[in-house]
């Protein structure tokens, strides 16, 4: 598979607390955003990567059993350090830690960042937003417009490293010839519509171009948070 990886911190933030990890040869991607004063967050989110990383490419086994284990290692190792650092207290990080094996999309999903499949005609989420705009959306209580300028639209109700346990989604999608995996936090999808996405990303001649244009049309339409995406062509 192709792939393009690109962070960038945006134009409104300091620094930036996104992370991500390719590691091509075993096919295992992971982007990870950070929440947390004093650059905790960028702490939890880079350490979250590595944590996971690790974990699986030490350990064998079922894979969406395997994907379960890391993070739930990583948002034990998180939570004890937080616990033992004042400063680093109430840290923690979204997930989105993807396997490709066998044709398939093996996917551990904690947060609000997200996995698109994007084929010629259709963009489509396969994570669920554990915000608190996402449960109003999945209950039908507020719209898809409504929900773009919800005042609690960065709200999330689960995260890696925020309390001793976690409960991480499993996701498996079969792959096709043609298709692009993206794998993006809030930075980019609160700034650049799914249909803009699928228009940029279908268009692109590289995964490259796209990622980079992506993340180019996050800032021009304000990049009010980091923005980090990683893009891969099947």
């Amino acid at each position: 598979m192709e792939y393009a990886a690109l962070t960038d911190v945006g134009i409104k933030r300091h620094n930036n607390e996104d992370s991500y990890i390719v590691n091509e040869a075993n096919n295992i991607y992971i982007v990870a955003d950070g929440m947390g004063g004093h650059n905790a967050g960028e702490i939890a989110s880079l350490e979250a990567c590595r944590i996971i990383e690790s974990y699986i490419l030490h350990n064998k086994g079922d894979i969406a059993d395997v994907l379960r284990e890391a993070v739930v290692k990583a948002n034990r190792d998180i939570f004890v350090r937080a616990a033992e650092n004042s400063s680093m207290q109430g840290m923690g990080t979204t997930i989105d830690a993807c396997v490709v094996r066998d044709g398939v999309i093996n996917i551990a999903h904690v947060g609000d960042s997200r996995v698109y499949i994007i084929s010629k005609d259709s963009v489509r989420k396969v994570t669920r937003d554990h915000s608190v705009v996402g449960m109003m959306l999945e209950e039908g209580s507020i719209t898809e417009e409504e929900a773009k300028n919800h005042p609690q639209r960065n709200y999330i109700t689960r995260a890696v490293g925020s309390t001793i346990t976690v409960d991480v989604d499993i996701v498996k999608e079969k792959l096709h010839d043609g298709e692009w995996v993206l794998m993006c936090t809030d930075g980019l999808t609160n700034m650049v519509s799914e249909n803009v996405i699928l228009s940029v990303v279908t268009g692109s001649k590289s995964a490259s171009e796209g990622a980079g244009e992506l993340v180019r049309l996050a800032k021009e339409n304000g990049g009010d948070d980091n923005i980090t995406v990683v893009l891969l062509k099947v």
